[in-house]
């Protein structure tokens, strides 16, 4: 069984899974959460960036939107997601908008009333920065 079965489900239909339903996905869901926070040396699909093109990319964003902070050029540190989610259709989910993307944390000075970075999101297939995560994870939007 796969996730699919599950992502399909409507909430109330997710709500009203049986306990042993309900661990089944909860064990899917761990087996999956791997692909989408990968090191380089994990990565299991081909990619159309090399990791360098990636921070070259994520440095032209950052210098051309004159974002705060430094953008970390360690390569150690780029993650890569295989199926990140940019845009969620809550009538289709098959319509979800996912591809492959890099992680790239962008180092603020430190500060004691706040989070020492960020990470830009850059496609894989469109050679872009798409978006933005703030410190805790959750995608910052445009105002």
């Amino acid at each position: 069984m796969s996730l699919d079965k599950y992502e399909k489900m409507t909430s109330e239909e997710f709500k009203n899974l049986s306990d042993e339903e309900f661990n089944e996905y909860l064990k899917l869901k761990k087996e999956d959460i791997p692909r989408h926070y990968r090191k380089l040396e994990e990565i299991t699909i081909e990619t159309v960036l090399a990791p360098m093109e990636v921070i070259k990319i994520a440095k032209q964003y950052h210098q051309e939107n004159e974002l705060e902070g430094t953008i970390n050029e360690q390569i150690e540190n780029l993650f890569f997601d295989e199926a990140y989610t940019f845009k969620v259709d809550p009538e289709n989910r098959e319509n979800d908008d996912i591809r492959p993307a890099w992680r790239v944390n962008v180092d603020l000075q430190p500060n004691p009333f706040l989070f020492e970075e960020y990470t830009l999101i850059v496609s894989d297939r469109d050679k872009a920065v798409m978006g933005m995560l703030d410190p805790n994870g959750h995608p910052v939007t445009q105002s």
